[in-house]
């Protein structure tokens, strides 16, 4: 037997420095990597010319013991700092002052070994200077770069007395010292710049999200469902009224309405492409079952601006309607048992004690049938309308579905000629439960399964019952289908089904589905038909509560 189922963050780029130089954060250890690969590699060339000191001119160099000595401290002292970066201690701050002053230091007794600057190390105290500077700019770190100044300026003044004065070196030196100081003084101003906009930019970036978390939190007190619309027709922010209305979607955030709720979509691409007014409402089926109302709002005086979508359950609305009806229904049928039935009766006692006469022709006693006939279902129909007006109040309760189900196939078999195998229910997941009146749902599932088995077949033996029952993809409600395998319902039929008085029978009042619907919406449900690809017909039951 087969079965159908009725179913980034925008990129930034800094073009001046990388971003681990103006970082904010408490320790941005990444930023003193690049210094210390720096360091290792000045270390051995440094290491390097000391080793092959003997192939440099003797005019070079004034102290070759001092120069060895330092290189090789530097070079240890270097892979120490490399070790104690990577470990993160001490501070951050007081690493970058202690890397600096190590190679300032380093860096002045090599000059003074090769007698002042005269061997063209002093270029390389400008990187010690400026890293203070760029990475912790301030007075402490200028100040550090003019006492690199000046003691550059007594090492040469002290090299030249013991080797003699040139008139040259003093205006090398001169050059020196300025590029040092003004390297300090521009890159510290920079970085100090650079350094407070970044600061403001966090500052600014944290207003916006605790101000984003405010709009959530007042978002989540409204009662209807609210959506926001970026420019691009992406979801912004969505409270949790709407996310419980559209099923819980887990991908929501950056994503178009399309995959999870395509009804809303369209209307929402059609306001927006139509260039509809302003503010505009629509009422749609969500995913086929719930009846909701959007409105859409354009905020702004652009094309292209933020929406606002307001999304509205109308299940509350269709109770209140439904309760409406049900009061004026109450009255008309008050009047109809005290207008007709009365009348009725006597006509109807009439009839048959006429057909109890031995003097009437056959013409005559099937004339006083057809009364009988007509007056017990006019009877019948004023039973039925009674009786839904009468229940207009539904006890509901907690069902669960796969149980009652079981219960009710069992149930059925003994008062019809199907046999188990015609019958097959299917609960997933299987411990589901609805609140809705038990009596009313037997009423409703009853009369869909018996006008099955009169009308779906002309051999009942041929028929096959399918009760489904899950929680389809983004949406909260439960549904359950009835499906037969008989020939379905004509096309023509199909827009006056639930209508009262509307049937192909003679026996029948055309009240039966009529009624199922009713029952259903004052138990806050809603009960519809629905078109198969194949033969088959599927009535489909959705329940507003679980």
């Amino acid at each position: 037997m087969q079965h159908q189922a009725c179913q980034s963050t925008p990129r930034v780029n800094y073009e001046i420095a990388p971003i681990a130089f103006f970082s904010t954060d408490a320790t941005p250890w990444a930023q003193l990597q690049f210094y210390n690969i720096y360091r290792l590699v000045l270390a051995g060339a440094l290491l390097l010319v000391g080793l092959t000191e003997h192939l440099l001119p003797e005019s070079l160099l004034v102290n070759n013991k001092l120069f060895s000595d330092v290189i090789a401290i530097f070079t240890v002292v270097v892979i120490i700092e490399n070790i104690a970066g990577y470990l993160q201690w001490p501070n951050y701050a007081k690493q970058i002052y202690i890397l600096s002053i190590t190679d300032i230091i380093s860096l002045l007794l090599i000059i003074y070994a090769s007698g002042g600057v005269s061997f063209g190390l002093g270029i390389l105290l400008v990187i010690p200077v400026i890293i203070p500077n760029l990475f912790r700019p301030g007075w402490l770190s200028l100040l550090l770069a003019v006492a690199t100044a000046l003691s550059l300026v007594s090492i040469e003044i002290l090299a030249q007395q013991q080797h003699g004065f040139q008139i040259i070196q003093f205006t090398t030196l001169g050059i020196l010292s300025l590029f040092i100081i003004l390297s300090a003084w521009i890159t510290s101003n920079w970085a100090g710049n650079i350094h407070h906009t970044a600061r403001l930019a966090k500052r600014q970036g944290l207003d916006l999200a605790s101000m984003s978390q405010v709009n959530q939190a007042i978002l989540d007190q409204l009662q209807m469902g609210v959506i926001v619309m970026r420019h691009d027709n992406v979801i912004d922010q969505m409270n949790s009224v709407a996310l419980e209305m559209l099923g819980s979607p887990k991908k929501w955030r950056n994503h178009s309405l399309e995959s999870f709720a395509p009804e809303l979509n369209t209307w929402y691409s059609y306001w927006s492409d139509n260039h509809q007014q302003k503010i505009s409402s629509y009422d749609f089926n969500h995913q086929g079952i719930m009846a909701m109302r959007a409105r859409f709002v354009k905020m702004g005086a652009r094309v292209n601006g933020t929406v606002l979508i307001y999304l509205l359950d109308t299940h509350e609305e269709g109770e209140k309607l439904q309760d409406l009806k049900l009061a004026s229904l109450g009255q008309l049928t008050a009047s109809i048992a005290h207008e007709i039935r009365n009348p009725l009766g006597a006509i109807s006692h009439a009839a048959q004690l006429l057909s109890e006469s031995e003097t009437l022709s056959t013409a005559d006693t099937r004339l006083s049938q057809i009364i009988i006939t007509n007056s017990e279902r006019m009877d019948s129909i004023i039973d039925t309308i009674l009786n839904l007006s009468r229940r207009k109040n539904p006890k509901r309760e907690a069902i669960h579905l796969k149980r009652w189900l079981d219960e009710f196939f069992e149930d059925f078999i003994e008062h019809t000629k199907l046999i188990k195998n015609q019958l097959s229910t299917v609960v997933e997941p299987a411990d589901l439960e609805i609140r809705f009146d038990s009596g009313h749902l037997h009423q409703i599932i009853s009369n869909l399964c018996h006008n099955a088995v009169k009308y779906a077949k002309n051999d009942s033996k041929e028929l096959s019952l399918f009760i489904q029952v899950g929680i389809p993809d983004h949406t909260k409600n439960v549904v359950l289908n009835v499906i037969d395998n008989g020939d379905g319902i004509p096309a023509n039929l199909t827009s006056r089904l639930f209508e009262p008085f509307n049937t192909t029978s003679a026996k029948g009042t055309g009240l039966g589905l009529f009624m199922c619907r009713e029952l259903s919406q004052a138990n806050g449900s809603k009960l519809e038909y629905i078109k198969l690809k194949n033969k088959g017909s599927c009535f489909r039951l959705s329940f507003a509560n679980r």
